[in-house]
């Protein structure tokens, strides 16, 4: 698997991965169209410095990771998908990994997320990675589901571990 930075050009791509990963997670009878999940990740990337990580295998696209500035220094991370076709092959554990140095280079001091709280995989990742509860679980303003803020800090990352 082979992690690069995206940009611009890669927004459609990362917007047709977030579309199946969210119909599978979420149970959708049919897959969100690029039209409708463009927007979303195209504004996660509009502040700069802005993260754009894909994986890739075999040359194709099986993962990305977006985000932004949310205060000076700190980047939010709007989006982590994996196509469902790659749930359970390190993809989402690879783009994290990959994010300290990017958060690094791009100046900034600490990472944070929202994740469902009954996004189970999602949250073991994160906790296994390091990523802290901050503060309590609160509603998603439009979906009403409960999500749990995460934060990271690059300081306290060991490469390879």
């Amino acid at each position: 698997m082979e992690i690069i930075q995206g940009g611009p050009e890669h927004v459609d791509t990362a917007a047709l991965l977030w579309a199946h990963a969210v119909a599978e997670r979420d149970g959708y009878d049919e897959v969100p169209s690029l039209e409708l999940a463009r927007p979303g990740v195209g504004s996660a990337l509009v502040k700069e410095p802005s993260l754009l990580l894909l994986a890739q295998e075999g040359g194709r696209a099986v993962g990305f990771l977006a985000g932004g500035p949310q205060e000076t220094n700190t980047a939010f991370v709007n989006y982590v998908g994996v196509h469902p076709d790659a749930w359970g092959k390190g993809v989402g554990e690879a783009l994290l990994r990959a994010l300290p140095e990017m958060l690094i280079r791009n100046g900034y001091e600490k990472a944070e997320l929202m994740v469902y709280v009954d996004n189970v995989r999602g949250v073991r990742l994160y906790e296994r990675l390091g990523w802290i509860k901050v503060g309590d679980p609160v509603p998603h303003p439009r979906s009403g589901r409960v999500e749990q803020r995460y934060a990271f800090s690059p300081a306290s990352w060991e490469p390879g571990v």
